[in-house]
């Protein structure tokens, strides 16, 4: 079980539990057609994301099956926020976990993504005891999947149209990487 208290901290970013005042930002991102193209969501809507918001508040433990630890992505020089990440607890029995990281477009290509899936990678299979972390991806979002692989998470699976979504099917790649092959990376 995880209860987090503190943020995390990497050379750039603060990884740290939502706040009220973090709706704004929130909604500049989740509004943005070339953030949403990968995902499949519809565009935000202000009410919305503060609705998303207050689920964000209280996710911040990794208890029982399903439970997901969210937290905003902000730039620690500028306090701005730059994107969310998320480590799910999958499986307690089978210690598996996955992560996700969406970041706004003005901070992506800059390693930001790298920077974050490292901390979550190392919370889950640190401190978490994890054994196993995944990440999927929309097969047509390649920096996503470049990203994934400069980790050192392996392409597992290549779900052809698994989701659809406004009108049309997506395809989605799974990616993982084991404790020992994390370790062995650091």
């Amino acid at each position: 079980m995880l209860d987090l208290e503190e943020p995390l901290n990497t050379p750039r970013l603060l990884l740290r539990p939502f706040r009220t005042a973090d709706a704004d930002a929130l909604f500049d991102l989740r509004s943005r057609p070339e953030v949403l193209r990968h995902l499949y969501w519809p565009p935000a809507t202000l009410d919305g994301v503060r609705d998303v918001v207050r689920q964000r508040l209280t996710m911040t433990r990794l208890a029982v099956d399903g439970d997901c630890l969210v937290l905003a992505a902000e730039e620690r020089a500028t306090g701005r926020l730059v994107g969310e990440v998320d480590l799910s607890l999958v499986s307690a029995e089978h210690r598996h976990g996955e992560i996700g990281v969406i970041l706004h477009p003005d901070a992506q290509g800059r390693g930001y993504a790298a920077e974050a899936a490292t901390a979550l990678l190392d919370l889950a299979f640190d401190r978490m005891g994890l054994h196993r972390v995944t990440a999927g991806t929309n097969a047509g979002n390649e920096a996503s999947a470049r990203a994934l692989r400069r980790l050192g998470l392996r392409q597992e699976g290549h779900l052809r149209q698994c989701v659809r979504f406004d009108g049309a099917w997506h395809d989605e790649l799974i990616f993982a990487i084991l404790a020992d092959e994390w370790r062995a990376r650091r």
